[in-house]
């Protein structure tokens, strides 16, 4: 039940104000008629929520009094005031109300004035939090980040940026990058800004080696760093980032040797943000399509109506802007897809790739900066998708272009070049091919650059990842790997993998007509609340459904003799995973972890990645369409009935 404190200056509206309250169901705590009461109530225990009258009497008028509990408390607040003047409403809105409510005004309005401002509050409040977590994330990274808008000034620096630099981010906020981040190039001459170059070129780039930085107190630090220009999807540039790092104590090759360490770190960070992202983001894509489906039969009701014309015009406008939420609904999607791609890291089974696809990400991954000036150049064919583990086969080719770079880091004489390009042989198997010019291989060496360990001629120094794991790797997989070479003409390393048996990795569950048809049994297992309320809109008036937040309270309904059809279980929960409750099920209730059905926002941990790369149960991915779920059901629903 809400606390409600009331802040009202006249007894007798007051006295009335709190029967209407406690006969809609809420709980006052007391009523105030002055600041200082109002501010000593607060002290004694804040209220659920606050209405406040604005013109009361003393030094502190209710606006001035709701803005100084906003400072001090999270409570929502409500006016109630019989001004509604420009002046005044202006002033409310500075101290961020809940909700604005003119006297006189009734019972009705009030329940849907105090109901709106506390789920306002909750929406806030869920807002901040994450918008904590994603600057949390920001601040935690050991990387230094400065972010500049499209004219390249500073809108953005992380906390290691403003140590390394010497400026706070309020001091630097409005200043042109090269005011602060300040670049000497090898042989000491003034450098441009980084940013302003990737923005200019439309690709990220990388400082050459030796690079310094000048601080704030004239010192100089030894940088590494990568540039890269800020597109929203639609092409638009926004601006640019420059994320650098103090190298003054480290070697290169030092850094190589942690570059799979940070990997691994900004892996997790994405897997935690597409979880944390899919939940709501379910949300959002399955409502839409609830109203979407509601609006549709409501213009199908309005055939023959005389109002009918106008409101369907209004209906369409209604369904077109929902359309349009759902294409960027989409895009978000497809975002949150790519972070989850990049985040598995694990080891654990194969799985249908696109080889284009890994090979972007070798690109990406490789430190193609040392060489100045270097592109690597890409010619793509048609090739099969292939089975393989991606972080595997993203180390093999990773390694084969540092390699490439490497060998044509000491050229003078000719123009450097690193060839990236694949095509499909004649039995119908991928190939990779990884050519460049530059001082190829002794010809004693070419019999041995596969043998475990061995590196003649620098072929494999510093990388700590010889061609004897490439290709033990490649062969693991059914392919071989081969190398040709000539001395001062270059070398071409070829990876010829088989092509997958399936070329779908997962498998979506595609929309089947007919109705929901018997009424049956569902279970939900969930911890977040917005899953539980769509699957309830959803499934909730054509079957009998539970849900429970937690996994716990779910596996004693099920020990103790409750029987569902389907139980649509999370893979992620704090503290009792739905692998864990499989397992319990499985142990305790035997037959009844068939029925189990599997949602994911994306499989954090190892152990679940392994889990559902092996299971046989169904696996429901977050964001789901509206009819993706329904014809889930209905397809289990045949299955288990059968």
């Amino acid at each position: 039940m809400t606390v409600v404190l009331i802040v009202e200056d006249e007894p007798l509206i007051a006295r009335d104000l709190a029967r209407t309250l406690v006969r809609l169901g809420y709980e006052v705590a007391q009523t105030a008629s002055s600041a200082g009461e109002a501010l000593r109530a607060m002290a004694a225990g804040p209220p659920g929520l606050v209405l406040m009258d604005i013109n009361l009497e003393g030094e502190l008028d209710g606006v001035a009094t709701a803005a100084t509990i906003r400072r001090r408390w999270d409570v929502p607040i409500v006016y109630l005031t019989s001004h509604s003047d420009d002046a005044t409403l202006a002033r409310a809105k500075a101290t961020g109300p809940h909700g604005y409510l003119l006297k006189p005004f009734n019972e009705r309005d009030l329940r849907i004035t105090i109901e709106v401002a506390l789920h306002k509050h909750e929406l806030d409040a869920e807002i901040a939090r994450r918008e904590r977590w994603f600057s949390t994330t920001l601040q935690s990274i050991g990387d230094a980040v400065i972010a500049a808008d499209d004219d390249d000034r500073i809108t953005f620096m992380n906390a290691v940026a403003e140590r390394l630099t010497g400026w706070s981010l309020r001091e630097a906020a409005g200043r042109r990058l090269t005011d602060v981040f300040r670049l000497l190039s090898q042989d000491g001459s003034p450098m441009g800004s980084p940013t302003a170059k990737a923005m200019s070129q439309g690709f990220a780039i990388e400082l050459p080696a030796n690079t310094r930085m000048v601080t704030r107190d004239d010192r100089q630090r030894d940088v590494d760093d990568s540039s890269a220009p800020i597109v929203d999807d639609r092409g638009q540039l926004l601006g640019g980032v420059v994320v650098f790092r103090d190298v003054t104590t480290r070697k290169r090759l030092e850094r190589r040797a942690a570059q799979s360490e940070r990997l691994a770190a900004v892996g997790t960070m994405a897997a935690g943000m597409a979880h944390e992202l899919n939940n709501p983001l379910a949300a959002v894509v399955v409502n839409l399509g609830v109203v979407v489906e509601g609006l549709h039969e409501l213009q199908a009701k309005l055939v023959g109506h005389p109002e009918g014309p106008e409101l369907d015009a209004l209906l369409q406008g209604l369904l077109d802007a929902l359309g349009d939420a759902q294409s960027g609904a989409e895009r978000v999607t497809q975002i949150v897809r790519e972070l989850g791609r990049f985040a598995r890291t694990g080891t654990h089974g194969r799985q249908p790739l696109d080889l284009p696809d890994v090979l972007d990400a070798a690109i990406a991954a490789v430190d193609a900066g040392t060489t100045d000036g270097l592109a690597i150049e890409r010619r793509y064919g048609i090739t099969p998708y292939v089975e393989a583990d991606e972080a595997r086969l993203l180390q093999v080719f990773s390694h084969l272009l540092e390699r490439a770079i490497r060998a044509v880091a000491e050229l003078r004489s000719r123009a450097r070049s690193v060839v990236l390009s694949t095509h499909t042989d004649d039995v119908g198997r991928a190939v990779v091919e990884v050519r460049d010019n530059g001082r190829g291989i002794p010809p004693d060496d070419v019999p041995r650059v596969f043998d475990p360990f061995f590196a003649g001629g620098g072929l494999d120094a510093g990388t700590g990842f010889g061609l004897g794991l490439c290709h033990g790797i490649v062969t693991a997989l059914g392919g071989e790997i081969t190398v040709e070479s000539e001395l001062d003409r270059g070398s071409v390393f070829r990876v010829t993998l088989p092509a997958a048996r399936s070329t779908v990795a997962e498998t979506p569950v595609a929309p089947e007509p007919g109705g929901p048809g018997p009424r049956r049994r569902l279970l939900l297992v969930d911890d977040d609340r917005d899953i539980g309320r769509v699957f309830e809109r959803v499934l909730g008036g054509d079957h009998d459904l539970a849900i429970e937040h937690d996994p716990r309270a779910a596996l004693a309904r099920l020990q103790a003799g409750e029987r569902f059809d389907l139980v649509f279980c999370d893979v992620m929960m704090p503290r009792f995973s739905g692998v864990d409750l499989y397992r319990a099920v499985r142990a305790s209730v035997p037959g009844l972890e068939q029925r189990i059905v599997f949602v994911t926002g994306g499989a954090v941990g190892d152990e679940a990645q392994a889990f559902l790369a092996t299971t046989t149960n169904p696996v429901l991915a977050k964001p789901f369409a509206l009819e993706e779920l329904r014809a889930l059901v209905r397809q289990r629903l045949a299955v288990h009935a059968a």
